[in-house]
């Protein structure tokens, strides 16, 4: 009788322990969007961003008021954060950061917090002062004030670090879509690149001639980094490539490995 009291109570240990591991398995990565003043149509990249990564089964939130919501108290609810923002002349006052903000933003980088800069947003803060300094630091370079691109084409992104949880089994190359290549990106060092596409000199003159970086990591203090520089508008990002790409580097900003497949 004892020994099959004590067979039944270890399984119903061994079931509540496997259902705990479960259930940390499958807990929900949340994930906020900051936009809000940008130089591309942030108005439709930004919903088509939180729909697929929703259906990844991510918790997005947006917030299209940074200068409200970038407080330590907030960016605290989050594990990443993906950055669809430049500063511009036309931001109103609830989309400019004050130095709060960027003080806010940088520390939770810096302690920890995942962050994913998407295309354009490696050129916000590019105006010299010390913040945008450390502001390139802290997103892994990119675009900044040098870079460029030719003419929108459809390309082939070569995966060079298949061994990166990021890229592992995503094979050797993709065909994306009809994009900007953007070229002469600012590599800081410790930056691995995970993905590069070739800017063809005979589809348009002023392409390099060469493999640019568009898919890099890095880290900024405690925090894992992610700059992924394709995407330019909603049609580009309907490339399944794109969006594993997307999806795979928010959940390894976020927990330094990917389960998703």
């Amino acid at each position: 009788m004892m020994r099959r009291l004590f067979t039944a109570s270890t399984a119903a240990l061994l079931l509540l322990a496997l259902t705990g591991v479960a259930a940390e398995d499958k807990k929900e990565i949340k994930v906020l969007i900051i936009t809000g003043d940008h130089g591309h149509d942030w108005k439709s990249t930004t919903p088509y961003l939180k729909e697929f990564l929703a259906k990844a089964g991510m918790k997005v939130d947006v917030t299209e008021t940074p200068h409200k919501d970038l407080t330590p108290d907030k960016l605290a609810k989050y594990d990443v954060f993906l950055l669809n923002y430049k500063d511009t002349k036309k931001g109103g006052p609830d989309t400019r950061w004050s130095e709060d903000n960027k003080a806010a933003f940088t520390n939770a980088v810096k302690n920890g917090k995942g962050l994913l800069v998407y295309h354009h947003a490696s050129s916000a803060f590019v105006g010299g002062s010390d913040f945008d300094k450390e502001f390139e630091r802290v997103i892994a370079g990119g675009w900044r004030k040098q870079g460029n691109h030719g003419k929108r084409h459809v390309f082939t992104v070569t995966l060079r670090k298949k061994d990166h949880p990021i890229t592992e089994g995503m094979g050797d190359e993709f065909k994306h879509s009809n994009d900007e290549l953007y070229q002469n990106s600012v590599m800081l060092p410790g930056s691995e690149v995970l993905a590069t596409a070739f800017a063809d000199k005979s589809l348009d003159p002023k392409n390099s001639g060469k493999h640019e970086p568009v898919v890099w990591v890095a880290r900024y203090g405690k925090g894992r980094v992610c700059e992924n520089v394709l995407g330019h508008d909603v049609e580009a990002m309907k490339s399944p490539g794109f969006q594993k790409l997307m999806i795979r580097g928010i959940e390894w900003c976020a927990t330094g490995s990917v389960a998703a497949k």
